[in-house]
């Protein structure tokens, strides 16, 4: 008497292998869709967050969507589903950070380190004004670059003599991206004949101490 052997359930493996859904084709669906989920938020301003949110939504719905006709059993549809949204999301929000990092544009998703967007400045260690007249003005510029790799934001200067003044406007509550910068206009107004000297302190928001620019002139 012959008995019957039966035959060995499948794997979760050999199931995912086998269903027609679960392939190249489908992550690189799923992974499209990932990337118009981060582009469209991100284009329109949506912020950090909203951006990340959307690219999930987008990314499970694709993944969802795609495995939806596959006649595979409903715990391996829902496995193919958080397989293929998880892989298409560590790609997309990988690349993406990569991206801002290496263009030196704020961060589309809040998981990049707020050291790699740090913001650095450059300003010139003195600004030579030239000689004028007493009680006449003349003007000068110190500029201030944006070379890190997040954005520059002056907040606010200080000056040490009544000489000197300084139109900040263009500088003071603006963000510099990097590669960029701002231009403060110092007025020089001596008030007698002879050299003059001021320290002028740029408050930002770069971690350490604030820079300092020296102002010369002569009053002739």
């Amino acid at each position: 008497m012959s008995t019957a052997t039966k035959p060995r359930p499948k794997t979760v493996r050999r199931q995912l292998r086998e269903a027609k859904r679960f392939s190249w084709t489908g992550f690189a669906v799923t992974v499209a869709a990932s990337l118009l989920g981060t582009l469209v938020p991100a284009a329109i301003g949506a912020g950090p967050g909203a951006t990340l949110i959307s690219t999930l939504v987008v990314t499970v719905l694709a993944a969802g969507g795609f495995t939806a006709k596959d006649g595979a059993a409903r715990g391996i549809k829902a496995i193919a589903i958080v397989l293929l949204a998880a892989g298409a999301l560590v790609l997309t929000v990988t690349g993406v950070t990569v991206l801002d990092l290496v263009r030196g544009k704020p961060a589309t998703f809040p998981v990049v380190p707020d050291t790699a967007a740090e913001a650095k400045v450059v300003v010139p260690e003195s600004v030579a004004c030239g000689t004028t007249p007493v009680r006449t003005t003349t003007t000068c510029t110190v500029a201030v670059r944006s070379v890190g790799a997040g954005a520059l934001r002056v907040s606010g200067i200080e000056l040490d003599s009544t000489d000197f003044a300084v139109d900040a406007k263009g500088c003071v509550d603006q963000d510099i991206a990097p590669g960029r910068r701002c231009t403060l206009v110092v007025s020089f107004t001596p008030a007698w004949r002879g050299d003059r000297v001021a320290d002028l302190t740029v408050h930002h928001n770069v971690p350490g101490p604030a820079s300092f620019v020296e102002l010369t002139g002569r009053g002739g």
